[in-house]
C-alpha cells in the first residue's frame, strides 16, 4: 500500500488516498467503453476570461488614456468593462468595409480580380489606406451605416464628424464590435467567407496586442487601428474559433499618455492592449469549453 509523511505526527501512516485511486482507475476503465461524445473532446473547466484581472489592469491606466474599454462576448455570455463608449476606429473599421464590400450585389457571389485581391490584402494585410480609399469608393459611409444596421450595432456612426468625413473617423465602441465581431462569417458571403478570414489570419502591419497573445490551438483573426502611430487611438478587434467555438472581442484605447523613454504614445498603446489581451484570454487553450 502506498504511503506518505504525515508532517504533524512525524511518523508515516497508510494512505486514504489509494482507495480512491482504485476506484478511479475503475471509472477511467468504464468510460473507455462509453460512446464519444462532443465534451469528451474538453478537459478543462468552463473557460471564461480573467475579468477582474483585466478590469483592474484598464484601471490602474486610466490616467494615461482618455478611453479604455473592451468588450467580450461568446454565444452565451457577454463581459464589458465601459464598453459603450464611442471613439474613432481609426483602421479597425477596415473590418467592416471589407464585408460591406463582399456582400454588394455585383461582388458577392462573383470571382475576384487580380485587382480586387490586390487592393483588400493591401487594405487588411497591410493596412495600406490608398487601397482602403480604393475600396471603399464602391462602399460609402451609407455603406457602413447599412452594415451596422444589419449587425445590430446601437451606438456606431460611420465617417464621423459630417464636416470632416473619413471613414478612419468612424465612431465606434466596443460593444458593437464584439458583437460584429463574433457573428462575421455570418455577415462574410459564402463565396469569399474563407478568404476574407484569411487575409485578418495573416497581419503584416499591425501584428501586436492579441498578435502577440495566440492561444494555443485557436485561429485569430483581427485587425489593428493605431492611429499613424501617435497614440490618438490603438484599437483592436478579432474573432478567436476553435472546433466550433466562437469568442468575438474588442480592446479599444483613445488619447493614449506620451511614452517618453520610447519617444511617442504609440508604444505604451501596444503594450495595454498586449496587457488586456493577456488577461482577457488567460488560460484559453485545446481544451477549453467555450459556451
Amino acid at each position: 500500500m502506498a504511503r506518505r509523511w504525515d508532517t504533524e505526527a512525524g511518523t508515516a501512516r497508510p494512505s486514504r488516498a489509494a482507495p480512491r485511486r482504485v476506484a478511479a482507475l475503475l471509472l477511467t476503465a468504464f468510460a473507455l467503453v462509453l460512446p464519444a461524445t462532443p465534451a469528451a473532446a474538453y478537459t478543462d473547466p468552463l473557460w471564461k476570461p480573467d475579468y477582474k484581472a483585466a478590469k483592474a489592469y484598464a484601471k490602474s491606466h486610466r490616467g494615461d488614456s482618455k478611453i479604455i474599454a473592451f468588450s467580450l462576448r461568446t454565444h452565451m455570455h457577454l463581459w464589458n468593462w465601459r464598453a459603450s463608449e464611442t471613439e474613432p476606429s481609426a483602421s479597425a473599421v477596415k473590418v467592416m468595409i471589407m464585408t460591406a464590400y463582399l456582400r454588394r450585389g455585383s461582388v458577392k457571389n462573383s470571382d475576384l480580380s487580380g485587382d480586387q485581391r490586390y487592393n483588400l490584402e493591401q487594405m487588411i494585410e497591410w493596412s495600406d489606406d490608398h487601397a482602403t480609399d480604393r475600396i471603399f469608393a464602391h462602399v460609402h459611409c451609407s455603406g457602413l451605416n447599412s452594415l451596422a444596421h444589419t449587425v445590430g450595432m446601437r451606438r456606431f456612426r460611420a465617417c464621423g464628424d459630417p464636416n470632416h468625413p473619413h471613414w478612419g473617423r468612424s465612431r465606434i465602441d466596443a460593444e458593437d464590435q464584439s458583437l460584429f465581431l463574433l457573428n462575421l462569417e455570418k455577415y462574410l458571403p459564402s463565396k469569399h467567407r474563407s478568404y476574407a478570414l484569411s487575409l485578418m489570419r495573416h497581419i503584416h502591419r499591425g501584428n501586436w496586442g492579441i498578435g502577440e497573445v495566440h492561444p494555443p490551438g485557436w485561429q485569430v483573426m483581427f485587425k489593428s487601428g493605431w492611429g499613424l502611430g501617435t497614440g490618438w487611438v490603438d484599437n483592436q478587434v478579432a474573432l478567436l474559433r476553435y472546433r466550433g467555438m466562437r469568442i468575438g472581442v474588442a480592446v479599444l484605447s483613445y488619447h493614449n499618455r506620451p511614452d517618453y523613454n520610447s519617444g511617442g504614445s504609440h508604444p505604451y498603446g501596444k503594450r495595454l492592449l498586449k496587457g488586456l489581451f493577456s488577461r482577457l484570454l488567460k488560460g484559453l487553450g485545446k481544451n477549453s469549453l467555450v459556451e
